[in-house]
């Protein structure tokens, strides 16, 4: 293989982990907002903040972090 072949199968690789961790994100996320959905529901108002404040600090906020930077 030539370094030309080696980076066209490093790049597949890289574009197929970072699909996994996207979607490993949204999973995350969409749990978040289930858990602050039950601990509403359930009247524990201290752990749905908590879970409302981690999808808004690090999910969507990272999200806001990753548009800024197409952005540049």
């Amino acid at each position: 293989m030539d370094e030309t072949t080696d980076a066209t199968c490093e790049l597949a690789r890289l574009v197929e982990e970072l699909a996994v961790l996207d979607q490993r994100r949204v999973d995350i996320g969409e749990s978040l907002v289930h858990l602050e959905y039950v601990y509403t529901h359930a009247g524990a108002e201290r752990q749905a903040a908590a879970a409302r404040k981690a999808f808004q600090e690090k999910y969507v906020g990272r999200i806001y972090e990753l548009a800024d930077g197409l952005r540049t």
